[in-house]
C-alpha cells in the first residue's frame, strides 16, 4: 500500500550565527515562528526568514523549514 502524509503544522527555524562554544564551533542562536499557511512555498518562507534575519544584528546561519504531519495508508 502507498503511504500518504498529512500535514498538519509548518514552523520555520531561523538560525544564527552566536559567537563560539568551548569546542571553538559555531555557535547558533535558533527563532522559530508556527502557524505558517500549509500551502506556503519554500521560496516564500525563504523570502520572510531572509528579511526578518535582516532585522538582527547576527549573521544567518540558516533557515529550516519543519513539516510535521501523519502518515497514513492511502
Amino acid at each position: 500500500m502507498a503511504v500518504k502524509k498529512e500535514a498538519y503544522d509548518v514552523k520555520v527555524q531561523i538560525r544564527f550565527e552566536n559567537g563560539t562554544n568551548s569546542y571553538g564551533k559555531t555557535a547558533v542562536k535558533t527563532m522559530s515562528l508556527g502557524q505558517i499557511k500549509l500551502g506556503a512555498t519554500d521560496q516564500e518562507l525563504l523570502d520572510a526568514g531572509t528579511a526578518l534575519a535582516g532585522l538582527s544584528s547576527m549573521p544567518l546561519a540558516g533557515i529550516r523549514r519543519i513539516d510535521t504531519g501523519d502518515l497514513v495508508e492511502g
